[in-house]
């Protein structure tokens, strides 16, 4: 899992006055999201001492965290994350977002994909707990 940050992607000059940082750069997707949608910006909570279901889509999705540490699970990996981190979770697998320390965690979700724009979208799996490592 590679979670990126300002804190490990240097900044590229823009539009004169700009310093950007290139969490998902420029096309770099664009194959793996050919003839794919937008399907979701979501603001989202989990608050202390819950879990979000671990589940799976076919989507390619981002949580980009705003408050809170926490741990995302993608699989079999389980790393902490911290506000300011980008998250990429490929399509169909199973993951989960839960937050560590006294308070929740606050994260924007943002799903692309190929799913037909119906239902709830994601299904319900099974997710055993790992190490979790930095």
């Amino acid at each position: 899992m590679e979670i990126k940050s300002r804190r490990n992607v240097e900044p590229v000059g823009m539009h004169q006055s700009l310093s950007v940082y290139c969490l998902v750069p420029k096309f770099s997707m664009y194959e793996e999201t050919k003839n794919s949608y937008l399907e979701l910006i979501d603001d989202f909570e989990v608050p202390v001492g819950e879990v979000c279901e671990p589940h799976y889509h076919n989507t390619h999705e981002y949580y980009f965290i705003l408050e809170g540490n926490a741990v995302v699970q993608i699989e079999d990996e389980a790393k902490r994350v911290q506000p300011g981190d980008l998250i990429h979770i490929p399509p169909n697998k199973v993951h989960s977002i839960w937050p560590t320390g006294d308070k929740g965690v606050r994260a924007v979700a943002i799903a692309v994909g190929w799913q037909e724009p119906k239902g709830i979208g994601h299904i319900p799996a099974p997710l055993a707990r790992v190490p979790v490592t930095d």
